[in-house]
């Protein structure tokens, strides 16, 4: 029996170290803008998270994508779930011509939920 207990507990653990550093690789670090009129959305699920960092490099999830393939990106991902709702990211620097354009290809693509992520501010 204590064999088997000490397997289960090595298992627990090595789960939770694959997945929190699964996780790990899907945040862009941002400097996020703060707001102090916005609410918190409490059902985050099915968001796919879009960053966009100062200079308009995007990032889908925290995979590279050239803005050039974004809208085609966005596109499939709905194809395949089309209950998928978007959480938009941006740099406190990022010109809004490039949010601009992460809305309008959300848009085309046909996801009309979407976020736009902010610190809370006081």
């Amino acid at each position: 029996m204590a064999p088997m207990i000490d397997m289960v507990f090595l298992l627990l653990v090595f789960f939770m170290t694959v997945s929190s550093m699964s996780q790990a690789g899907h945040r862009v670090e941002l400097e996020l803008p703060e707001s102090t009129s916005g609410e918190t959305p409490t059902d985050l699920s099915n968001r796919v998270m879009l960053s966009v960092q100062k200079d308009g490099t995007f990032y889908l999830g925290g995979e590279l994508v050239l803005a050039k393939k974004l809208g085609f990106r966005l596109q499939s991902m709905h194809d395949r779930f089309p209950e998928m709702k978007l959480r938009i990211r941006a740099d406190r620097g990022t010109a809004f011509s490039d949010v601009k354009k992460a809305m309008t290809a959300a848009t085309e693509a046909g996801i009309s939920d979407y976020l736009y992520g902010t610190l809370q501010g006081e």
